[in-house]
C-alpha cells in the first residue's frame, strides 16, 4: 500500500530554531469581539550547552514586541522553558514530527494583567517549514487562535 502522507521527518526543536526563522500568519481574536490581526515574527536562536536561547521580534499590525525565550533540553523529546511574561515553566513535548507546548502567559488588557493558558501545536512539514496553531484561553473560554507558517532561513 502506498503511504499517502509521505515520509515525515522527526522534529528536532533545537535544530529547527538554531539560526533565523521567520513566521507569518494571523491572530484571530475571538473575545470580546472577533478581529483578525496580521502577524510577522522573526526568531533568532542559538543552541549551545543543551540550552536553546531565542530572541523573538513579534510584530502584530505594526506593533513590535521583543521577547527572550530560553529552553533547556531534558531529553530528545522534552524541553523546559521560560520567558519573563510566562508564569511558571513552559512544558515542551515532541512526538515524531509534532510538538506541543503549554504555558500560562501574562497579557496586559486595558491596563490589567491577566494570565491566559496557551496551547501551542507545531507540525514539521519539511526541513525548513513548520505549521503552527496556537489556542489562547481563560477559564475554559477560547479567547484567540493563532495560525502561522514558520520558515527556516538557509
Amino acid at each position: 500500500m502506498i503511504n499517502k502522507f509521505g515520509n515525515f521527518k522527526d522534529l528536532k526543536f533545537e535544530k529547527f530554531f538554531d539560526g533565523e526563522v521567520i513566521a507569518k500568519g494571523n491572530l484571530i481574536v475571538l473575545y470580546p469581539s472577533k478581529t483578525i490581526k496580521n502577524l510577522y515574527v522573526v526568531f533568532k536562536g542559538v543552541f549551545k550547552n543543551n540550552k536553546l536561547k531565542l530572541i523573538e521580534k513579534y510584530i502584530e499590525n505594526e506593533k513590535e514586541t521583543i521577547r527572550n525565550w530560553s529552553f533547556e533540553k531534558q531529553s530528545n523529546n522534552h524541553f523546559i522553558g521560560n520567558e519573563k511574561n510566562v508564569k511558571g515553566k513552559i512544558i515542551v513535548k515532541i512526538d515524531k514530527n509534532h510538538l506541543k507546548m503549554r504555558y500560562y502567559f501574562k497579557l496586559l488588557i486595558w491596563k490589567f494583567s491577566i494570565n491566559v493558558l496557551v496551547n501551542d501545536y507545531m507540525f514539521l512539514i519539511n526541513d525548513n517549514e513548520i505549521v503552527n496553531t496556537t489556542y489562547v484561553s481563560k477559564f475554559g473560554i477560547n479567547l484567540a487562535k493563532v495560525v502561522l507558517l514558520y520558515k527556516k532561513k538557509s
